[in-house]
């Protein structure tokens, strides 16, 4: 023990472990009394530089143990008869003892008895201050709160400003569509000036930043670890500027704390305050990016594949400020009670034990949604995610909570916006699959190709928009999983009156129209991979006519925010089953072109698949598309088979459906259909990561020769 000049530098209670002061706030860590309050007092030596010092270390040594009197060296009777002027603090803080900063002073009789050494302890504990040597591990002591706030409302604007932008930006492109919809609607000859750009800035933008991959042309092509490990994807580059503002705006708003503190420990509770500050205020767009009914996605109409982009990163950040907090905690904590006053303050405190549990499950969700697992194991991964989401926000609110701190609001918010986004998904799938005389049917279908038909006979009717996805739920095939596939065609519910036909106006229709069955049909092709949809095709083939029927629900619509009315000139690439997102698109501008609704005056579809069987996916419905009035005029499609059995299945049904055997030259086709378009150009993609690379690459090269926009389908997450 070092020389403290005078003071006592140790104290030990009966039945308690001896701890030393921690240092120069000389502050002491006790466990809790068994049995009584009995202090006794060491120390080396009476007064800094007095005889006797090494005599008084042995009887220090000496008194250890339970004793209930020590005797001072050369002095028989017990205490010696002296003025001792000593720094001593009691604090109890139960069942804690702390011990910082008092002063006192006593005169120890020689005469001294057990009981009188009692009293003077019992008047030690009874004198009680406010000071906590644990402050700068717990509570407000040394947390900027100003700084505190003041960036937490930094990044808030922050993100209100980019809402904001983005909002304008889609209100003045939802404009100009509209504005462009109506000049040209049936009028060819206004197509001329909408075909051209009418600004030097705008393709530039789009071509190096708004459509432009993180590097060279790979963006929706997986990061392949091997061939079956996939590790993501690349953001693009406008998503990678965001992302680095935010990021950096995060760890800038980390280290913006008052340096300048004499004391370290002030410094680290103030990174503690705002670390975890920030780390609560995130938990808000973490949540919000991740739900399917995200109000932000209708109101910026900007796809859900983008907010998960950023919902990962915001969780990222949410982890790596949680593990900053608690690291900060743990420094001070230990620097004032060791590993002691660490564990019974976790083994005390309901508040450091439920922000630990957050902390804990924080760090294993960065691990169990990694890439590599949550794409390997998606629908073991997503329960899991979810399970292990709800406990860690448990945890942060009950650690908020205990302490009633100002960030419990925003936890709040979170647990609002998960349980109503949940009640609203809910109340939709009852409102369109449950009835009180039936549940949504389904019929399953057996295709060449490895993939599957399936057709919803839903209760109510509903119609989704062009370019939609809907979720699926087939509790009989896999109880949990909830994939989402695109809505490759709908049928118009039974009791809808035809076009033209006008209102019921006497009680003789009403009462034909409420006899009719309510029932409206929409289909999906589902390709048969891992999990649930190998589940679904193998029960399909194995069952009477490769066809089997069962209930489920349908939760949805989503997506389908982009309207292709506007434009004179529409190129639709679709690779494999990314046909069912483009055939809903072509029936409506085949059937708006002949009710001179559309401003449409060329659609091509390019499709490449494997093999020629995979065109009966799609056939029955292609079939009504090719029977549409006016459809000759409009339309042309052609088909590349990549993987043809043999010469003899490549053949051109007519000049306007065209089939040709290898791959996709998709640079050729956009060549040729952007020199020769009439109006403004939309060129969409649905398909495998590397064929929608290939489209973007080739819509970057001439997105400056005229007006042309870019639409993709991905679901990346």
């Amino acid at each position: 023990m070092p020389q403290n000049n005078g003071r006592f530098d140790k104290l030990e209670v009966d039945n308690m472990d001896l701890i030393e002061f921690s240092g120069e706030n000389r502050s002491l860590h006790l466990l809790p009394a068994k049995k009584a309050w009995w202090l006794k007092l060491f120390r080396k030596g009476l007064l800094s530089g007095s005889p006797g010092e090494q005599e008084a270390g042995k009887a220090n040594d000496r008194c250890k143990g339970g004793m209930t009197r020590c005797k001072n060296p050369g002095s028989d009777d017990g205490l010696v008869g002296r003025e001792v002027s000593f720094t001593l603090a009691v604090w109890q803080l139960s069942p804690v003892l702390h011990l910082h900063s008092w002063r006192a002073e006593h005169e120890f009789m020689a005469s001294g008895t057990t009981s009188r050494i009692n009293a003077h302890a019992r008047s030690i504990l009874s004198d009680i201050t406010d000071k906590d040597p644990f402050a700068y591990s717990h509570g407000l002591e040394g947390v900027d709160q100003h700084g505190n706030y003041l960036w937490v409302n930094v990044l808030v604007i922050c993100f209100g400003a980019i809402c904001a932008l983005t909002l304008i930006l889609r209100l003045t492109k939802m404009f100009l569509a509209h504005l462009r919809h109506m000049a040209t609607m049936g009028n060819l000859d206004r197509q001329a000036f909408w075909a051209n750009n009418q600004t030097w800035w705008w393709p530039a933008l789009k071509k190096h930043l708004l459509l432009a991959p993180l590097w060279k042309n790979r963006h929706n092509r997986p990061l392949q670890l091997s061939s079956a490990i996939t590790n993501g994807t690349l953001p693009s580059r406008f998503h990678t500027l965001l992302l680095v503002v935010y990021v950096m705006s995060n760890i800038a708003y980390c280290l913006v704390l008052p340096w300048n503190r004499p004391v370290s420990e002030s410094v680290v509770a103030a990174l503690r305050g705002r670390s975890g500050s920030l780390a609560a205020l995130n938990l808000i767009p973490t949540v919000l990016f991740a739900l399917r009914n995200n109000p932000l996605i209708p109101l910026l109409k900007v796809s859900y594949d983008s907010f998960n982009l950023l919902h990962r990163w915001a969780a990222r950040l949410v982890i790596i400020e949680s593990i900053v907090h608690t690291l900060a905690w743990l420094v001070n904590t230990y620097h004032d009670g060791k590993w002691h006053g660490v564990a019974h303050l976790l083994g005390t405190e309901v508040s450091y034990q439920w922000g630990m549990v957050a902390s804990v499950v924080f760090m294993f969700i960065a691990i169990q949604a990694s890439a590599p697992i949550r794409h390997s194991f998606y629908e073991t991964f997503l329960n899991i995610h979810r399970i292990a989401a709800m406990v860690a926000l448990i945890g942060v609110y009950v650690h908020l909570d205990t302490h009633r701190l100002t960030q419990l609001p925003w936890i709040r918010i979170v647990f609002t916006l998960w349980g109503m986004e949940w009640l609203f998904r809910i109340a939709r799938i009852i409102f369109y699959n449950v009835s009180a005389r039936r549940v949504t049917h389904v019929k399953v279908e057996a295709l060449a190709g490895e993939a599957c038909r399936v057709t919803f006979d839903m209760v109510r009717p509903w119609h989704p928009r062009p370019g939609c996805h809907v979720h699926i739920y087939l509790p009989t095939v896999s109880l949990w999983a909830s994939h989402p596939f695109s809505v490759a065609w709908s049928t118009p519910s039974k009791h809808s009156l035809p076009r033209g036909s006008g209102l019921p106006i006497t009680e003789k229709d009403m009462e034909a129209l409420s006899l009719r069955p309510r029932s409206n049909t929409l289909s999906l092709v589902v390709r048969a991979r891992t999990g649930m949809t190998r589940t679904l095709y193998d029960r399909a083939c194995a069952s009477p006519d490769s066809t089997f029927t069962t209930w489920g629900a349908v939760e949805g619509p989503y997506g389908g925010h982009d309207s292709l009315a506007s434009y004179g000139t529409v190129v639709l690439f679709a690779a494999g089953v990314g046909i069912t997102h483009q055939v809903p698109f072509i029936r409506g501008l085949v059937t708006g072109y002949a009710d001179s609704t559309v401003a449409a005056r060329k659609v091509v579809l390019v499709w490449s698949v494997t093999e020629t069987q995979c065109l009966e996916w799609v056939k029955p419905w292609m079939d009504e598309i090719l029977a549409l009035p006016r459809r000759k005029d409009v339309l042309r499609i052609m088909l590349f088979i990549t993987k043809p059995r043999s010469t003899f299945e490549i053949r051109s049904p007519s000049e306007t459906v065209m089939m040709f055997p290898g791959r996709c030259p998709v640079q050729t086709i956009l060549d040729r259909e952007i020199s020769e378009r009439e109006g403004a150009v939309a060129v969409t993609v649905c398909g495998a990561g590397g064929f929608a690379d290939s489209v973007r690459a080739a819509v970057r090269k001439r997105v400056d020769v005229g007006c042309v926009d870019f639409i993709e389908e991905a679901f990346t997450y």
